[in-house]
């Protein structure tokens, strides 16, 4: 509580009334809340002097502990009240590095008298209006003015109060102007205080959404909502009652309805064989809309939480889509092969009036996964890269009417899977992964009004792309994601006797970022330390483990030479993703590329080249460059990924893009040019850390999302079954040089529904 006996403060055609807790311009009331009066108030009555931020925050908010941006926030408003901007002050300053200072020029008693009292010194020789004695008690009285007596004193004598006091004297009245005059200034004024409300509710708004962002999840409860571990993805209804979620049984999803208050969750939809990706509740949560992906295509469906039969809304959309605030559009992204471009794309739920806001060239990385509407609808938020930048995302506006882009953040994440719009406008929620350090994907709040970043969580799990708010803005749902992975190795001619290598704790994920044989038989692999990833050796029963490369980056998808020299894989070492080379323990790194978005190398097996997918040119592209580095060459024309090298070195295998959200298994030459063959692949098909040769050259065999191996000939026919492995999903993978053994990742994803809400 600020106390003070003065009633009235003034300066210029301002008033600032302490009992009335009001500031009035030119007797015109200016709207500013509590905490901002506050802040004024302090500054007025210290004018002159210094304040430190401390000091402030003290006066203002007596034993509370904020942070500074409560305070930016507050001055914001005081400033605007005042119609003045920090670059151009005219009554309060900026002391950098310390605080601030009012600068105005103070008028105002506790009494209302007609005067001012000076109650410091003056400097040098001053000159003051000063009262006759005999005028001390003459009356005011209309059409009189006031006639001062010039008295100079010196400022020695400035101690003293001195008061200037009028002197009534008799004046002609002025002339009545025209009533045309007062209509004309009666619209002028009209029309300003019209102005002047409009701007004063618009920044009453702004103002209460940073005060709203600035207070949003400043402590948090964790409430987990599941525990069985085999959420996919889930969504919060807007009154924070119920909950969907897709629910993974081996190869089989579910989609279920939960309570939050824990009643057991109820099944929308059956156990079946198809893979659903975005999720969302309408905004009155009477029903669900989902995507499901089936053969190569995706369609948009609605179905009521009470269950019944879906809806299918339409054909042809992104797996990941945006619901409008009315119910009524949807927004995707929607890829350009031929052209290397990515579109927002805003459509009517049933696929009519379609149209592009936005197009970007596919190195902005722009993805429906992360696009998120305004409560108003006018605008979306999405996670891209900026031009000037091609290794850190960062949140932009996209106005829906005119197509404007504005950044909201700078570029300071690796990646940005979800997003979430607050429903009161304070602020954006977001899944990301900090690029400045290696951690997990935490959650994040960006404050709209001023664009404050602040991170909401901060443990070692991860989380997902589950990510929704409630209608009260205090809670967000989240997926939670844990992993256990080891490594296994059987042999070829009966899978099932397979033992297990390593028996690594949480999140070390042994072998989960790729693994390889060496020609003597040992395993190269990835193990996560400390919220990183580095390259390990062992011996093939698991024996003589080591750390080879240094902590402090993220190196991935080891691939060993067939000399046996030297290992190759993609790190973040030098800041962007390029392919690096290091001798068979670990020493004389050396990195072979330098555009920043180069990864997934496979070396092939004579010891020549180093093939690798490039989106350098934003084409997403298959290169190949000498093990010694140099000049690379460009193998294809479109957006292969996952290359791995045939054990005579002359093909490649990879996943190959098609058409948009379609893509099958391709053989390419060495040479390069179009793929020698392309295969059909199965509905689940893998590809990620998981393509290989089999050790004859014979077949490729690549993973499913479900569980288990697949196995192509590389004749032709239909992918088939690798039998004998556990009924489980099998990550990263290698058959051995000679053919006898086959290493592979196996282990358990923990995927829980969280709700996060504030305790403030």
């Amino acid at each position: 509580m600020i106390e003070d006996s003065k009633q009235v403060y003034e300066f210029d055609e301002f008033r600032l009334d302490v009992m009335k807790r009001q500031l009035t311009r030119e007797g015109e009331v200016v709207p500013l809340y509590s905490k901002a009066f506050d802040l004024l108030l302090v500054l007025v009555q210290n004018g002159g002097r210094d304040l430190t931020k401390d000091e402030l925050l003290e006066s203002v908010w007596p034993g509370q502990m904020l942070e500074e941006a409560n305070l930016t926030v507050n001055m914001s408003a005081v400033r605007k009240a005042l119609g003045e901007k920090a670059a151009r002050p005219r009554y309060i300053i900026t002391i950098p590095g310390r605080g601030y200072r009012f600068v105005g020029n103070l008028g105002g008693s506790p009494n209302y008298e007609v005067g001012l009292v000076i109650e410091s010194q003056t400097v040098a020789r001053i000159t003051v209006d000063q009262e006759s004695e005999s005028e001390t008690n003459a009356a005011l009285t209309p059409g009189s003015s006031v006639s001062l007596e010039r008295k100079e004193i010196d400022s020695d004598d400035a101690a003293a109060p001195i008061v200037a006091r009028m002197e009534p004297k008799q004046i002609a009245a002025p002339a009545v102007p025209p009533p045309s005059f007062f209509r004309r200034h009666l619209v002028i004024v009209s029309a300003a205080a019209v102005v002047l409300v409009l701007a004063s509710v618009f920044t009453i708004r702004e103002i209460r959404h940073a005060r709203a962002a600035a207070a949003r999840f400043q402590q948090i409860k964790l409430r987990q909502l599941t525990n069985d571990g085999r959420v996919v993805t889930a969504a919060v209804s807007p009154d924070g009652k119920f909950f969907v979620f897709v629910h993974a049984e081996k190869e089989k999803y579910s989609l279920r309805l939960g309570q939050t208050n824990g009643e057991v969750p109820i099944e929308l939809r059956p156990s079946a064989d198809v893979t659903y990706r975005g999720l969302e509740f309408a905004p009155d949560g009477s029903s669900v809309y989902y995507v499901i992906e089936e053969n190569g295509s995706s369609s948009l469906y609605r179905l009521s939480v009470l269950g019944g039969v879906p809806v299918r809304m339409r054909n042809d959309i992104a797996t990941y889509f945006a619901l409008a605030p009315d119910n009524k559009r949807v927004a995707f992204v929607r890829s350009d092969a031929a052209n290397k471009t990515r579109s927002v794309v805003i459509s009517n739920l049933d696929g009519t009036n379609e149209s592009a806001v936005l197009t970007l060239p596919v190195n902005r990385n722009l993805n429906s996964i992360n696009l998120c509407w305004s409560p108003d609808g006018s605008t979306i938020a999405l996670g891209a890269r900026p031009a000037d930048n091609q290794t850190a995302q960062g949140i932009f506006l996209l106005q829906i009417a005119s197509g404007e882009l504005k950044p909201l953040t700078s570029p300071m994440w690796r990646e940005i899977v979800r997003m979430a719009w607050l429903k009161d406008g304070s602020g954006i929620m977001a899944v990301a992964a900090d690029s400045a350090s290696q951690e997990y994907r935490q959650v994040w709040l960006v404050a709209l009004a001023s664009g404050e970043v602040r991170r909401i969580t901060n443990d070692l799990n991860s989380y997902d792309v589950g990510l929704s708010a409630t209608a009260d803005s205090n809670s967000v749902l989240a997926v939670e994601h844990q992993q256990i992975n080891n490594i296994w190795v059987a042999p070829t001619d009966d899978l099932s006797k397979a033992k297990q290598l390593t028996f690594g704790a949480l999140n070390r994920s042994d072998g989960g970022a790729g693994l390889d044989w060496t020609p003597n038989g040992k395993i190269i692999y990835i193990s996560g330390i400390a919220q990183t990833r580095t390259i390990w050796i062992m011996d093939g029963d698991g024996a003589n483990a080591k750390q080879l490369t240094p902590s402090g980056a993220y190196d991935e998808i080891p691939s060993v030479s067939g000399d046996g020299r030297f290992i190759v894989f993609d790190s973040n070492r030098d800041g962007g993703s390029e392919i690096w080379r290091a001798n068979i323990d670990g020493t004389d790194l050396r990195q072979l590329t330098h555009c920043g978005r180069n990864s997934q190398p496979s070396v092939t097996p004579d010891g020549k080249w180093v093939v690798y997918r490039s989106s350098c040119d934003s084409s997403g592209s298959l290169w190949r460059v000498s093990i010694d580095g140099g000049e690379a060459k460009r193998l294809t024309e479109t957006a292969v990924s996952w290359p791995w090298v045939s054990p005579d070195s002359k093909l490649i295998a990879c996943e190959y893009s098609v058409e948009p959200s379609k893509t099958k298994l391709a053989m390419i030459s060495i040479e390069g040019g179009p793929p020698v063959k392309i295969f059909d692949v199965p509905p689940q098909a893998n590809f990620r850390y998981g393509i290989r040769w089999a050790s004859d050259g014979k077949a490729i065999t690549y993973r499913d999302w479900g569980q288990g191996i697949w196995r192509q000939s590389i004749d032709g026919g239909p992918p088939q079954r690798v039998h004998g492995l556990p009924e489980e999903k099998i990550y990263s993978n290698a058959w051995s040089r000679d053919g006898k053994l086959f290493a592979f990742t196996r282990g358990v994803e923990i995927r829980d529904v969280v709700l996060i809400s504030g305790s403030n």
